[in-house]
Formats: structure tokens, sequence, C-alpha cells
């Protein structure tokens, strides 16, 4: 997503040679090739692992953290990868994001009308706050120790960056949408406007 605005922002003559097709489909199996591989390596570790004590997860789904906590033989190895698999994932990805933004922020300090510079940054603040909010929540699921953090902080993390997330992004992105703003506006001025003149 940050390439794609990178391409329309900054070589916007170029984009429908960048952004061919074939690159889009390429990428996307470059992305789900590393996650399944990724996958499949903590799965291969954790099916190598002896389960003696409980038998119930005490979370909202099966993750590979909680997973480990169960397990009654070392899992050391486990939590290593998963700790350098995390911050491997996150800053690669985040240092593409920032690089990509860094390069169209100085292309948009070069436009000298300042109504597109407020166009190209509310088409990026939307991807932005999208990608700070999953990665922020993703970051302190993964990287922080098992021991600093609690079975309730860390259940209500995976339920922000698994519930949360996917439910604003329609409601972040779409607001960059004239169409939703004026609905947004026109509900504002008939319904909470006039109530709160009554006070």
């Amino acid at each position: 997503m940050a390439f794609d605005r990178y391409s329309a922002v900054c070589k916007p003559l170029l984009y429908t040679t960048t952004m061919t097709r074939a690159r889009c489909y390429g990428v996307m199996v470059l992305v789900y090739t590393i996650g399944f591989l990724t996958s499949l390596v903590h799965i291969t570790l954790a099916g190598r692992l002896s389960f003696c004590q409980a038998t119930s997860i005490n979370h909202f789904f099966c993750e590979l953290p909680t997973l480990l906590q169960l397990s009654c033989s070392d899992t050391n190895i486990n939590e290593l990868l998963q700790v350098y698999n995390a911050a491997f994932n996150i800053m690669i990805s985040v240092v593409m994001i920032l690089v990509s933004y860094a390069y169209i922020l100085h292309t948009v300090l070069q436009i000298p009308v300042g109504r597109r510079r407020l166009k190209v940054f509310s088409t990026c603040a939307s991807h932005l706050a999208a990608v700070t909010i999953f990665y922020a929540l993703a970051f302190f699921t993964y990287i922080q120790p098992h021991e600093a953090s609690s079975w309730d902080q860390t259940k209500l993390l995976s339920a922000c960056y698994t519930v949360l997330t996917p439910t604003l992004n329609p409601f972040i992105y779409s607001l960059r949408n004239k169409e939703v703003k004026g609905a947004l506006r026109r509900l504002w001025e008939r319904k909470l406007v006039p109530r709160l003149s009554l006070f």
C-alpha cells in the first residue's frame, strides 16, 4: 500500500506502468509465501513440544504465545524465534513504509499549491493511521517479554489488532470520501447540534 501511494504521488505519469496487474500479483504472492513459510516454521517447532499441563488455552483463540505457555518442555527456541521473527517482519514493513512516505513527503513539499498538498496528505494519513494502529498493537503483543505482560493485557492487545483494526479500516478510509464527509456533516447538524443547543 505504501508503494502504491509512493507510485501515485511521486511518479503519477508512470503509475499505470509501475503498478501493473502482474506486479501487484507478484507482491501478493510474495507476502503470502513469506507468511506461509513463517507459519510453517512455527507450527513445525510447536509440534515438537510436549503438553502435559492444562488443556485449555486462556485466550480468545489459539495464538502462539499462549500455546507456548502451556508447554512443559523447553520453549526458549520457539520464543526466541517468535520475537526475532516478529521484530524482523515489523521492522522491514515499517522501514519500507517510512522510506515510501519520506519520498512522498519530499515530493509533496515541492508542490506549489497548498490545496493539492492537503489532498495528498489526507490520502496518505488514512493509510498511516491504519498501519500505526495495527503495527503498534502487534509490536506490543509479540515483542514484549511474557513476564512483563499479564494474560488480560495480552488478550486485550490481541483482540484489538484482530478486531479493532479491521473494524476501523472502513471508517478510516471512507472519511476521505466527500460523500461520507457530507453525510456525517448533515448528521451532525440535524441530530447532534439541535440537542446541544438545548443545554
